[in-house]
C-alpha cells in the first residue's frame, strides 16, 4: 500500500506538470482530487471534450437567507484538471474528496486565524528573495524551474510544510480535512497505489490524519433534500473570471499568459507576452515605437538575469514595461505587486498591460453536457413563443395589445429579472400614430435578444432560484423586496406586473400597504407612489392596473399627508427634495381619478400646508403649486393673489429660493403665464445686499434649473424690461459669460473683505 501526496497551488503550470509526470511515471490505481464529492457520480461530464475554462458551479438556498453561489474554475493548466485527464487515461479510479461546495463555499467568508501563518511565511520569504508579493515569489521559486527539474518537488513539499507547520485547522477546514482523510483511508484499504492531489496547505494535516481511520465503505457525500435546496452544474467560464487581479482570490494572475506557459513553455510564453503587450497598447493609441520595444525586451532580459531566471517571467516583463514605457512617477505600488482587483487608481498603461495578459473570451461546454431544468424550461417557453435566440443580435418590437406579443413580453421580462445578459429592454415607445396624442402611451417594447457568450452561464447560474422560469423570477423578486421597504416593494410590484406574475403582484401590494404604518421616510414613500402612479397613468400597454393598485395608492396618499402634516423645520437638501417629491406624487395621484381618493381633503391639506409659517419653504411652495395646478391656468384671481402674497412674504435670503423651487416643481406655468411672479421676485431681490444675494443665489438657481429652454426664454422676456435691457440684449440673461463664475467668486470675497474691514473699524 502506497499513498502519495502532491500538494498543489490551484491553476499553477508547475504543479500541473508535476501531477502529469507523477501519474505517467507511477500509474496510480486511484487518484483522489480536492473537489466537491457530490459531483462524483457525474465525473463523466468532465471527460467530455469541453473548451476550457469551465467551472463547477454550486448553489445553496438556506431557509430565510439569500441564495448563495460559488464557482470552482478549471483551466488546462489546473492541477485538478490534469489529474482528472491523466488519471482517466490510465483507467485509474477517480474521486473528488472534499465536502460539497454548497456545504461551505457558498457561505459568507469568515476570517480564519490559522491562515495567518501562511501570510507570515510568505512575507518572510518575500523579504529573503526580494520579491514583490506572493505571485512574484511563486514564479521565482517554482514556475522558473524547468518542468523536469527534480528540485521542483522538493521545493514544493518544503514550501507547503512550512506554510502549515503545526497549525491546527479551524472549524471549517477541520470538517473538510476530516472528509478528505476518510476518502484517503478508504482508497488506501483497497488500492496499492493511491495519489492524492490537494491544496498544499492541507497536506501535512491529511498525512497525519488518514492512517488512524478505517472506513468499511465508500464515504457517502451529504446530499441536499431537493434541487431547490442545493445543486451543482458545469458552466462555461471566461479568462477574466479566473484572473486573481479580477477578484478571484484562489486564482493565478494573467491566466492566458500561464496557458501559453503550459502549452509552449516559458520562453515561448515570454515572446507571446511581449507581442501581446505591444499589440494591445498600440490598439489603445499608446505610442510604442520600435526603439521602445527593443528597450522593453532588453530590460526584461536584464531583469531576468539579475533575478536568476532562465527566461523572463511574468513579473520581469511587467516590471520592464513599467520602467521603459511609463514616463511619470506612481503614487502607489504596481498592481501586480499585491493581491486584489484592478481599480481606477491604477495607471491606465499598467491596467491595459495586465488585461493583455488576462486573455479574451472563454470556454464552451460540450453539447452533451447535462443542464439544469431551468435551461430546458426556458428553451421550451421560447419555442412556444416562436422566439429563437441567435448568435447575431435581433431586435423585437412587441405590443401587448396583440395577443401573440403578450406572452412574449412577459417571458422577456422574466428573463431580464434573472439577469440573463442576452435579453435587454432598449426602449418603451408609443406607436407613431399614438405618439402625437400622448407620449406616455408607451405600448411598444423594443427588445434586444442575443445568445451571447453569457447566455448559458447566466441561465445555468440562475438555477439557484428555481427549476422553472416563473418560479425563478418570483424568487428574484422576493429577494429584492426582502427588506420590506416601500420603495423596494413598489419596484418589485411593478416588475411583477410587467412579468405577468399577477399573484405575486397582489402579494406585494398587500405587503406594501401593511408596511406603511411603520414607514417614516416620506421621500421613499413618494418614490414608491410615483413608480406605481406612472404605471397607472401610462395605462400599462393598454391594460388597466387600477384594480390591483388603487387601494395601495390611496393608502400611500394618506400616509404621505400624515407625514407632511408633522414636517417642521428647514432640513437638509435631501429633506427638501423629499418634500417636493412627496407633493409631486400627490399631484400625480389627483390626476389618476382614483375612486377612493378624497381629492377635496387632499387639496384642503395642501392649502393648510402652504399657509403654515412653521412648514419648510419648499414644502409650502410645492403644496401651493399643487393647489394652483388643480385650479388650472390662468389661476383664479383670489388664488393668484394668494400666490403673490406668499411669495412676497418669503424672506428673500433664507427662504425665497426654496419656496420657488417647490412652487415651480408643481406649477411651472406660473413663471410664464404673466409677469406678476417675476415682478415679485425682482422686487424681493432688489432688497438684498451683495452678501445676502450670494447666499440666496444657489437656491434661486435651483428653482429655475428645470425650466426647458423655451420657457427660460419666456421668463427672460419678462425680466429684461425690469432690468432696462433692450430687446437685442435679452439673450444675455440666458447664459453666464466666461468670467461669470469668477465674478461671483470675486463678489463673495469682496463682501467678506468688507465685513472684515467693518469689524476691524469697530474693534479699532
Amino acid at each position: 500500500m502506497s499513498v502519495h501526496f502532491l500538494g498543489v497551488r490551484h491553476h499553477s503550470p508547475a504543479c500541473a506538470q508535476r501531477v502529469r509526470q507523477h501519474i505517467r511515471a507511477h500509474r496510480p490505481q486511484a487518484v483522489l482530487i480536492e473537489g466537491p464529492a457530490d459531483f462524483n457520480p457525474r465525473l463523466d461530464e468532465l471527460r467530455l471534450p469541453h473548451q476550457l475554462p469551465i467551472a463547477l458551479y454550486s448553489y445553496a438556498n438556506e431557509a430565510g437567507q439569500r441564495a448563495q453561489q460559488c464557482w470552482f474554475p478549471l483551466l488546462e493548466f489546473s492541477p485538478e484538471w490534469v489529474a482528472l485527464q491523466e488519471g482517466a487515461g490510465i483507467q485509474a479510479q477517480l474521486r473528488f474528496i472534499d465536502l460539497p461546495h454548497w456545504r461551505y463555499r457558498t457561505r459568507a467568508p469568515v476570517h480564519r486565524p490559522q491562515r495567518d501563518r501562511y501570510r507570515e511565511v510568505v512575507q518572510a520569504l518575500c523579504r529573503r528573495t526580494g520579491c514583490d508579493g506572493d505571485d512574484a515569489l511563486w514564479d521565482h521559486l517554482f514556475e522558473a524551474l524547468p518542468p523536469d527539474d527534480p528540485a521542483l518537488g522538493q521545493r514544493l513539499d518544503a514550501y507547503f510544510a512550512e506554510l502549515r507547520g503545526d497549525e491546527p485547522a479551524g472549524e471549517e477546514d477541520a470538517q473538510r480535512e476530516a472528509c478528505m482523510a476518510a476518502w484517503i483511508a478508504w482508497a488506501a484499504a483497497r488500492f496499492e497505489r493511491v495519489l492524492v492531489v490537494c491544496g498544499g496547505w492541507h497536506v501535512p494535516a491529511l498525512q497525519r490524519a488518514w492512517p488512524a481511520l478505517h472506513p468499511a465503505e465508500e464515504p457517502i457525500s451529504p446530499r441536499p433534500e431537493t434541487e431547490r435546496e442545493a445543486g451543482c452544474y458545469l458552466v462555461p467560464y471566461e479568462f477574466r473570471q479566473v484572473d486573481a487581479l479580477g477578484g478571484y482570490a484562489a486564482g493565478m494572475p494573467s491566466p492566458m499568459f500561464y496557458q501559453q506557459h503550459w502549452q509552449q513553455g516559458a520562453a515561448a510564453a515570454a515572446r507571446w507576452a511581449l507581442q501581446r503587450l505591444v499589440e494591445r497598447l498600440r490598439a489603445r493609441q499608446q505610442a510604442v515605437s520600435t526603439a521602445d520595444l527593443i528597450a522593453l525586451e532588453q530590460q526584461a532580459l536584464g531583469l531576468a538575469r539579475l533575478r536568476g531566471h532562465p527566461v523572463p517571467l511574468r513579473v520581469d516583463l511587467l516590471d520592464a514595461l513599467q520602467s521603459t514605457l511609463l514616463k511619470e512617477a506612481l503614487d502607489q505600488p504596481a498592481p501586480w505587486s499585491e493581491r486584489g482587483p484592478l481599480n481606477p487608481a491604477h495607471h491606465p498603461l499598467l491596467r491595459e498591460a495586465l488585461l493583455a495578459l488576462t486573455g479574451d473570451g472563454g470556454g464552451r461546454l460540450h453539447a452533451r453536457t447535462p443542464l439544469p431544468p431551468l435551461v430546458h424550461d426556458v428553451n421550451a417557453r421560447l419555442a412556444a413563443c416562436a422566439l429563437q435566440p441567435r448568435r447575431e443580435p435581433q431586435r423585437l418590437v412587441l405590443d401587448r395589445r396583440r395577443p401573440a406579443d403578450l406572452p412574449r413580453a412577459r417571458l422577456l421580462w422574466q428573463l431580464q429579472l434573472l439577469g440573463v445578459g442576452g435579453v435587454q429592454l432598449e426602449a418603451l415607445k408609443a406607436p407613431q400614430a399614438a405618439r402625437a396624442l400622448d407620449a406616455r402611451l408607451a405600448f411598444e417594447e423594443h427588445w434586444r435578444l442575443h445568445q451571447d457568450g453569457r447566455w448559458f452561464p447566466d441561465l445555468i447560474e440562475a438555477a439557484v432560484h428555481g427549476a422553472t422560469l416563473p418560479t425563478a423570477a418570483e424568487q428574484v423578486l422576493l429577494q429584492r423586496a426582502a427588506d420590506g421597504q416601500p420603495a423596494a416593494l413598489a419596484e418589485a410590484l411593478l416588475a411583477a406586473v410587467r412579468a405577468g406574475l399577477q399573484d405575486l403582484g397582489d402579494a406585494f401590494a398587500q405587503r406594501l400597504r401593511h408596511s406603511l404604518a411603520q414607514a417614516q421616510d416620506h421621500g421613499e414613500l413618494a418614490q414608491a407612489c410615483l413608480t406605481l402612479a406612472e404605471l397607472v397613468q401610462a395605462g400599462f400597454w393598454g391594460e388597466d392596473p387600477r384594480p390591483l393598485l388603487q387601494a395601495t395608492l390611496v393608502a400611500l396618499a394618506e400616509r404621505l399627508l400624515w407625514l407632511l402634516e408633522g414636517r417642521d423645520g428647514a432640513g437638509s437638501a435631501a429633506w427638501i427634495e423629499a418634500d417636493v417629491r412627496s407633493l409631486r406624487a400627490l399631484q400625480r395621484l389627483l390626476g389618476l381619478d382614483l375612486a377612493d381618493l378624497d381629492g377635496a381633503c387632499l387639496l384642503s391639506t395642501c392649502e393648510r400646508l402652504a399657509r403654515s409659517p412653521d412648514k419648510p419653504p419648499a414644502l409650502r411652495g410645492a403644496a401651493l403649486g399643487v393647489r394652483v395646478s388643480q385650479a388650472g391656468f390662468p389661476a383664479p384671481p383670489a388664488l393668484r393673489a394668494e400666490v403673490l402674497a406668499l411669495t412676497r412674504g418669503m424672506p428673500p435670503r433664507d427662504a425665497l429660493g426654496d419656496f420657488l423651487y417647490g412652487l415651480f416643481a408643481c406649477a411651472r406655468a406660473l413663471a410664464t403665464e404673466d409677469d406678476a411672479i417675476v415682478r415679485a421676485v425682482h422686487v424681493a431681490l432688489q432688497s438684498l445686499g451683495d452678501e445676502d444675494f450670494l447666499l440666496a443665489l444657489p437656491a434661486l438657481r435651483a428653482a429655475f434649473a428645470d425650466f426647458p429652454p423655451r420657457e427660460r426664454g419666456a421668463i427672460a422676456e419678462r425680466v429684461a424690461p425690469l432690468l432696462g435691457l433692450p430687446p437685442a440684449q435679452r439673450g444675455r440673461l440666458l447664459q453666464l459669460g466666461p468670467g461669470a463664475q469668477a465674478l461671483l467668486d470675486a463678489k463673495r470675497i469682496e463682501a467678506q473683505a468688507l465685513a472684515w474691514a467693518s469689524a476691524h473699524e469697530v474693534l479699532a
